[in-house]
């Protein structure tokens, strides 16, 4: 789906699913995590998802990778953060998904995108069921580098209870307690967005006399 939309071009996004309910009983206390590994590519894991995922066991603060080669992707730093966050505080969200839709990445740019207040209203105005999926509205970052611990930090201080953050000039972050869900609301959420940047731009178009 990520890959046919054009949201993962290349080796962009990246996917953590938690998975400690249905390992634990089975493989031993931990946290046990399946995440996309570094350099996978959305087309490749259409095809066949296994060999483009890595399982991850968090014990304390030491992590044991399965296979013990692989290496997660890069802004595995940033789902931990997040995943971390949701069993501290209770949420049920088991997903975090990450991609690149082109009308996210470029209502972020936009000047009044800065303002959280003035993004929401603008994502609400443009689309009446943004609320009834996200009615705690959309979180957004400052500009980061990719996998940088500053990206990491800032979505935590900035996820709140939000289901949606947007990473400016880079892509948007998706949680859900299925995956499913977690699209459900990407797809959401760049429908507003190119709704709203086409508002946007047919407002400021000069009229015909």
């Amino acid at each position: 789906m990520i890959s046919v939309r054009g949201w993962g071009e290349a080796n962009a996004g990246n996917l953590s699913l938690n998975l400690t309910e249905t390992l634990t009983p089975h493989f031993g206390p931990g946290s046990w995590f399946l995440v996309s590994q570094t350099g996978s590519r959305w087309r490749h894991v259409a095809r066949k998802p296994l060999p483009h995922f890595v399982l991850i066991r968090i014990n304390g603060e030491g992590e044991e990778y399965f296979p013990a080669t692989a290496k997660p992707t890069s802004e595995w730093s940033c789902h931990r953060l997040l995943q971390k966050h949701f069993l501290a505080t209770g949420r049920e969200d088991k997903v975090v998904l990450h991609s690149h839709p082109n009308s996210v990445i470029l209502l972020s740019q936009m000047d009044f995108a800065k303002n959280e207040d003035n993004l929401n209203s603008r994502l609400q105005d443009a689309l009446a069921e943004l609320q009834l999926f996200l009615p705690d509205g959309v979180a957004i970052t400052g500009a980061a580098l990719p996998g940088s611990q500053q990206l990491a930090l800032g979505s935590l201080d900035v996820i709140g209870s939000r289901k949606a953050l947007i990473w400016q000039a880079h892509g948007l972050v998706c949680t859900g307690k299925h995956l499913d869900e977690a699209l459900d609301y990407m797809e959401v959420v760049e429908k507003a967005a190119a709704i709203a940047l086409g508002k946007f731009f047919l407002t400021k178009m000069p009229h015909p006399d």
